[in-house]
């Protein structure tokens, strides 16, 4: 792609230049944000302005038209999303870029944020108005590892501000990065100080890289006191007389493709898992006619739980069944339609929703749903998990849709009290996968955390791991491991209360299965604080689905709760019908209010479909299951959603199937969870059919 660099002067904006061109992207054009009436030290939450008397040498440097736009607005909008605001600072941004992009025809923005949500949330908004892609390749890069990549990649750049414990103007400006890079690592290590200055404990000025022709040299300088703090004096360089001078050599490119840190990484967290992909067993492939066939008679109702004290609340079933032609964008606006009316009904917005769970009869419909589906949702899109079913003929496709009010059943002076943020990463990074479709990586409230399914894509260049299954979990694993990190400090796979894997194939499972076990094992070495004490966390509910997104093999999605899993409650019940077992596991997360119970269905002895008049005893045994549950919460919690994941192709479990909300209405009356059903090709270990739900208080 055409790349803008956003430059400040400093390390990171230019060695995010640096990972473009590794990544094969072209720079184009440089672009800078400079402080009226030459003010050296602006008050800006966007912009680094010290050292703008030398950007103009940039372009000299580099030999790229350098576009340039005082800062006239002020940070007026400074929430932690953000809304187009006359007179804000960010505006300003938007014109220059729009300047750029009609000029060179830029296609992409290279942005150096590194931990700032405010600056990336800001520079999103602004590409995303301007449809161009923001590239972040620093974004959540370990800061050690990263200042010594910048040093050893022959960045040569020089303190210019200092503003932290430790640092003192008289001392450290004007020293660069390799001289300081040992003390720097000594102050995070004592107090804390971000290594690569991200909480503003200094900034830089470069002078030198691989990918400047000239480099930069500082003539005259002068130190300038901002504050006189007796512990954390502020102090910054007056760049006064500079100059370019022609280099003996020129690098044409840097960090080559082989080195990427993305996919260090990935090889790091695939290594073992390609030699169980190479090794494992081929099975016969399924056959999908009598999957897409055998659900006559099924038909999606739409249905709703009770409002929870908290504000939660789940809607079920929707679907465009009500149009005459089987059209997907038709029956998508249509299952909207039907949503909204939902809402409208019980009070609530398509601001609520928190999650959205869809199912699509063909994979081939995705991009035709998402160009539906995001005309419904704004900047920040609920979290979504999107697979392929077996649905009945004729339906295209199911929603449902977790919702909370979070201003239900507080005082408005409380309101402030009540916590709610969505994640939704659109820079391309060497972190995760960015949202470029409509959804966000997670919401969360409260203390309970609501992830979008994860699947293994590269994250800088966003093409599925060319790998099996084994490679595939990992990657999405780690994927959601970085996405739980971010939404709430030391956040691990452990503390999920709900975890759904989709797979394509039955051979699958056992990696899966593996691969999951072994990464709880991991973490529960390697948090000591856990000791002795066996962790509870949500089981693995793996479900073999015809397709998923992008042609992955492995589809990972989460709900994870911010506590401590030690602390949790369960209990484990089982059950023997004719010809079948029931078994559930409940388990509590009192200090967040909310808890799942998993049920499954499975065959006993050597027949895989037990006789159909076992239907009444094991919907009996369900029941049973579902009330001593409510019984034992007592009141406590509520059970929100039943999502019944059921073999499309066995007569048994589509009874049981089809028959539980009923079921369910008779013992539990208006306490009746939401009930949705996904018919699926296969479950593990035999099993009919696995019941997984939600609770809240």
């Amino acid at each position: 792609m055409k790349v803008v660099a956003l430059i400040s002067g400093g390390k990171d904006s230019c060695y995010n230049m640096m990972q473009c061109v590794a990544a094969g992207h072209s720079v184009v054009a440089l672009a800078n944000l400079r402080p009226a009436h030459n003010t050296d030290e602006l008050d800006s939450y966007m912009y680094q302005t010290v050292g703008f008397q030398a950007i103009d040498l940039y372009a000299e440097a580099m030999g790229l038209p350098l576009y340039r736009r005082t800062i006239e607005g002020h940070s007026l909008d400074t929430e932690k999303e953000y809304t187009p605001t006359e007179g804000d600072e960010v505006e300003d941004l938007y014109h220059l870029l729009k300047l750029v992009k009609e000029k060179e025809g830029v296609e992409a923005v290279s942005v150096g944020a590194i931990l700032s949500d405010y600056q990336r949330v800001r520079v999103e908004n602004v590409c995303c108005r301007l449809r161009l892609q923001p590239l972040a390749y620093l974004w959540r890069r370990d800061q050690a590892e990263l200042l010594s990549e910048m040093i050893s990649s022959d960045i040569h750049a020089l303190l210019i501000k200092v503003a932290a414990f430790g640092l003192d103007p008289e001392k450290h400006l004007g020293k660069s990065l390799a001289q300081m890079e040992d003390y720097l690592k000594q102050l995070s290590e004592k107090y804390g100080v971000h290594i690569c200055g991200e909480g503003g404990e200094y900034e830089t000025f470069t002078t030198d890289c691989p990918l400047f022709k000239k480099r930069i040299v500082i003539d005259s300088m002068e130190t300038v006191i901002h504050s006189a703090d007796a512990f954390a004096p502020v102090g910054y360089l007056r760049l006064t007389q500079m100059h370019t001078e022609d280099k003996s050599s020129v690098s044409a490119n840097t960090l080559p493709l082989d080195t990427c840190p993305c996919q260090s990484a990935i090889d790091k967290v695939t290594e073992e898992a390609e030699y169980a992909d190479k090794t494992r067993d081929v099975q016969e492939e399924f056959t999908s006619a009598a999957d897409l066939t055998c659900q006559q008679g099924h038909e999606c109702q739409p249905s709703s739980s009770p409002r929870s004290s908290l504000g939660y609340q789940w809607l079920a079933g929707i679907s465009g069944l009500q149009c005459e032609k089987p059209d997907i964008q038709i029956q998508t606006r249509q299952a909207f339609q039907t949503l909204q009316g939902m809402l409208k009904e019980r009070g609530f917005e398509l601001k609520h929703v928190v999650l959205v769970h869809l199912y699509v009869r063909d994979m081939e419909h995705f991009s035709k749903v998402n160009s539906v589906y995001s005309s419904f949702f704004g900047h920040n899109p609920p979290a979504r998990v999107c697979v392929q079913a077996p649905l009945p003929p004729g339906q295209l496709l199911q929603m449902d849709c977790l919702l909370h009010d979070w201003t239900q059943g507080i005082q408005e002076e409380d309101m402030s009290q009540r916590r709610r943020e969505t994640l939704h990463v659109q820079s391309l990074s060497h972190w995760a996968p960015a949202n470029t479709g409509p959804y966000s990586q997670a919401v969360r409230v409260e203390e309970s955390v609501f992830c979008a399914g994860q699947i293994a894509l590269i994250p800088c260049t966003m093409k599925l791991l060319d790998g099996g299954a084994g490679s595939q979990s990992q990657l999405c694993f780690s994927h959601m491991e970085k996405v739980l990190e971010v939404m709430g400090s030391h956040l691990t796979l452990a503390h999920a209360l709900q975890a759904h894997c989709y797979v394509t194939h039955s051979r699958h499972i056992p990696t899966v299965t593996a691969a999951w076990n072994k990464k709880l094992r991991e973490i529960h070495t390697e948090e000591n604080s856990y000791g002795e004490t066996e962790m509870q966390t949500g089981p693995l509910v793996v479900s073999v689905v015809p397709s998923l997104p992008r042609g992955a093999s492995v589809e990972l999605h989460v709900i994870a709760a911010h506590d401590d899993p030690r602390d949790r409650t369960s209990f484990h019940m089982s059950a023997e019908v004719p010809g079948c077992s029931v078994d559930w596991q409940v388990i509590q997360s009192s200090s967040c209010q909310c808890g799942t119970l998993s049920l499954h269905v499975s065959p006993c002895g050597p027949t895989l479909v037990p006789d159909i008049q076992t239907a009444d005893p094991v919907l009996a045994s369900l029941a049973s299951a579902f009330q001593d549950t409510a019984q034992k919460m007592e009141g406590r919690l509520l059970l929100l959603c039943a999502r019944v994941f059921y073999r499309s192709s066995n007569a048994l479990a589509r009874e049981i199937a089809t028959r539980l909300a009923g079921c369910l209405k008779t013992v539990l009356g208006q306490r009746t969870p939401a009930v949705v059903l996904v018919p699926v090709w296969d479950l593990p270990d035999r099993r009919l059919l696995h019941v997984s739900c939600w609770l809240s208080a």
